[in-house]
């Protein structure tokens, strides 16, 4: 979803395009936080069928942290080539600005 509002932010303004990867960043950190602030149920051996290793635990924070971290990723690497793009795109302006006419 992000991926797809970036390439589509490229068609309009660029402060679209900024604040659509800073929104998902954010959104991202928070589902980290989240995973951090879910309290997960201890494991208890005396539980019918249940091993302590894996088996009693509550897996729904790590599905909060694994698209926090997803999305985060996906982020950073989308703020790459946006960054070489707007270096780019100044050193044009700049030189047809500076260009005589």
């Amino acid at each position: 979803m992000t991926t797809a509002g970036w390439i589509l932010s490229w068609w309009g303004p660029r402060w679209i395009r900024w604040s659509l990867l800073a929104a998902a960043a954010l959104i991202s950190v928070l589902c980290i936080a989240i995973a951090g602030l879910t309290k997960q149920p201890p494991a208890r051996p005396e539980n019918i069928g249940c091993s302590p290793a894996l088996e009693c635990t509550d897996w729904h924070p790590v599905y909060w942290f694994e698209a926090g971290l997803i999305g985060f990723v996906c982020c950073v690497l989308l703020l790459i080539p946006t960054i070489v793009t707007e270096i780019v795109n100044r050193f044009e302006t700049r030189a047809t600005a500076d260009s005589p006419r």
